[in-house]
Parts: C-alpha cells; sequence; structure tokens
C-alpha cells in the first residue's frame, strides 16, 4: 500500500497540491486496503490517515495498511463529522492545497470542508488514482482471472436450464447462486439476462419475462473476486437460428476478433475502437452499435483506460480490459459479446473460456 500511496505522492507537484483527499470508496480501498463503506484518506507529503466511524473500529484495525487510523464521533452529518476530525485532531496536520476528487465528492463536504480550512485550498482533480490503478500487479491479475474462471463456470452451468418458460430473473438467480457456490464474494453488477426484443437494451436487468423459442437471449454476467472482476457476455438462441440471427451474430463475433487481435500494449483506444465499429457500420448496423467498445477492469467493474471513440487511452502492457461491441435492434433484439482480456507486450491474453460460436439450445 505505501508504494501506492508514493505513487500518488510524485503526482503533487504536476497537480499543484500539497495533500490529497480520497473520498471514492474503492480508490480509498486501492490505497490502504480499507473495505467498508465509509471511510476517506487524507494523504499529505508525509503521511496519510485513515477516518472512519465506529462500526468498522475493528475490521479497519485488521485491513488498513499505510495510514494512521482514527475514528470520528459526532458531527451534525457524516461530512460534519469527517471535517471535525480532520481540524480537531492533532495527530492529523496539513497545509496548503488539498486534491479532492471532483466526481466523488458530496458539495455537502466540499462545502463543509472550505468553511472548515479556509487556508487550505481545494483543488478539483478527476481519474488521478484511477490512472495510477490502470496497471495491475500480479495479485490483482491473479484475482481477476480467479473470478473470470467462476463466471465461466457459472454460465457453463447454467446452459441446461435456458430453455421456453423459463423466467429470465430465473437465470439470473441461477448464476448468483453459481458465483457464490464457485467461491465468488458476489456479483460484479445487476446481473444482465435479457431475452427476445429485450436483448435490443443494452443493459437490460434480468426481468420476470419468460423465454420463448426463437428468443435471443444475451448474458451479462460478472463476478466479485477479492475486490476485482469478471464481466462477460455471451449471446444464444433459443431453439434454431433464423438467417437475420446468424447474420448479426456473424457481423458481432467478427468485429469482436478484430478488435482483440489488435490489443496490444501501446494500441490507442479509439482506434481499437474504430476497428470494430467500422466492421460493424459496413454490414450496415453501425447505427445499432450504440456503446464503447470496452473499458479496463479494476476495483470497480467499469475502470479506466476508456475503449471508446473519444478515448486518449493507450493500452499498457498489465492492464484488463473488456472488448465487447454489439448490435441492438429494437423490436427484434440484439447481440453483444465480451471477454475480458489481458494486455501484454506484443499482444493479448484472453482470459474467458466460454464459447464464441453461435449456441442454438
Amino acid at each position: 500500500m505505501e508504494l501506492r500511496i508514493n505513487a500518488l505522492r510524485r503526482r503533487f507537484r504536476s497537480l499543484g497540491i500539497a495533500n490529497f483527499l480520497v473520498t471514492r470508496p474503492s480508490n480509498v480501498r486501492y490505497l490502504c486496503g480499507f473495505t467498508g463503506s465509509n471511510g476517506i484518506l487524507m494523504v499529505t507529503g508525509h503521511d496519510a490517515h485513515f477516518i472512519t466511524d465506529g462500526r468498522y473500529t475493528n475490521q479497519a484495525g485488521e485491513q488498513v495498511k499505510g495510514a494512521g487510523l482514527f475514528i470520528y464521533s459526532g458531527g451534525a452529518s457524516v461530512a460534519d463529522a469527517f471535517v471535525r476530525e480532520l481540524k480537531n485532531n492533532r495527530d492529523i496536520r496539513f497545509r496548503g492545497r488539498v486534491g479532492v476528487e471532483s466526481q466523488f465528492m458530496t458539495v455537502e463536504f466540499y462545502q463543509t470542508f472550505r468553511r472548515a480550512f479556509p487556508g487550505s485550498t481545494p483543488v478539483e482533480t478527476a481519474n488521478v488514482i484511477e490512472e495510477l490503478a490502470m496497471v495491475k500487479n500480479s495479485g490483482e491479475i491473479n484475482a481477476i482471472r480467479r473470478a473470470v474462471d467462476i463466471t465461466d463456470r457459472a454460465f457453463e452451468s447454467v446452459l441446461p436450464e435456458i430453455k421456453p418458460g423459463v423466467r429470465e430473473l430465473e437465470l439470473s438467480a441461477e448464476i448468483t447462486y453459481k458465483h457464490k457456490r464457485l467461491g465468488a464474494e458476489k456479483d460484479a453488477f445487476d446481473l444482465i439476462v435479457a431475452s427476445g426484443p429485450r436483448s435490443a437494451l443494452p443493459h437490460g436487468i434480468a426481468s420476470s419475462r419468460k423465454i420463448r423459442t426463437g428468443d435471443l437471449v444475451t448474458f451479462d454476467i460478472g463476478c466479485i473476486v477479492d475486490g476485482y472482476p469478471s464481466d462477460m457476455t455471451r449471446t444464444v438462441v433459443v431453439g434454431k437460428a433464423s438467417r437475420r440471427q446468424r447474420e448479426i451474430y456473424r457481423v458481432v463475433q467478427e468485429a469482436q476478433q478484430l478488435a482483440v487481435e489488435g490489443v496490444k500494449a501501446g494500441a490507442k483506444c479509439a482506434e481499437l475502437d474504430a476497428l470494430a465499429r467500422q466492421h460493424i457500420t459496413r454490414a450496415g448496423y453501425g447505427e445499432q452499435f450504440t456503446h464503447n467498445l470496452g473499458h479496463g477492469l479494476g476495483l470497480e467493474v467499469h475502470a479506466r483506460p476508456v475503449l471508446g471513440r473519444q478515448s486518449r487511452d493507450k493500452l499498457k502492457a498489465g492492464m484488463a480490459v473488456t472488448v465487447e461491441p454489439g448490435v441492438y435492434i429494437e423490436g427484434f433484439g440484439g447481440v453483444r459479446i465480451e471477454d475480458d482480456i489481458l494486455v501484454t507486450e506484443d499482444g493479448a491474453e484472453v482470459l474467458n473460456r466460454s464459447p464464441k460460436e453461435l449456441l442454438e439450445l
């Protein structure tokens, strides 16, 4: 953890700050190890101070590394309690400009902090820690590998259950059960099981709809292991696929393969998006590919880098990313194929082993 905190400190000069206040839970976890829901981390030029409430005294004592631990009490609100501890605790000292996470600090916290510390100007920043966290170490990669393996096995186990009359929610629940039985902490997100016309919803969370013969069914599923996620999508057909379903599936599968083959250290994320998007556009479905090609995987399931048209990110060895093109046709259905990929110096390692050929069940 100390190495990560020191990496943040090395950014202070370029950011024009002397301290950094971390409020995003996943970034707090990344820097000091705390997994609870209520905590902040103040990093100064020489020290780090973690503050939480009394519910987490024992947990924080076991988890927090590289930072002093302080428990707040009182306060008119959570924000007020944190700021009171920062102000009144003599063991916590900082001066000068303070970097804050503009996307993850409430207005209340921001205003309370400014009133309490008129001499310490808050400096709004974005993606500072997220950029530090893009390249994974061996422990992080192993956790992602284990999560991917569990999701692959859960998907394999549910395939025999995909049949007419089964509700999307039943399949979603079965996958959640399998994830935990196989060793995951929890699902990585609200699982997507979208059948028939609902498969045209890129984020079609499982509903009570019953699957019918001829349906496309899209599964976007993932789990968490040691804080790190898997995120895989597969689309199947219940019964025999129609010619149009086969055509759309082929286009998406080819686009996904083109993008995967382009993944390597140094590759520009926007160019990878273009590889898949241009192929889908040439096939006549460009307007039906409505989202980015993919994203990074980290302590948040949607992390940096961004694989999209407007992205300025470049891939580096050790990054874990998704590649997930899709085509969505309202009233008909949709197809998405997604793999979790480890970026290497000379290419890509696809971590998923679930089949990508069109399955007719």
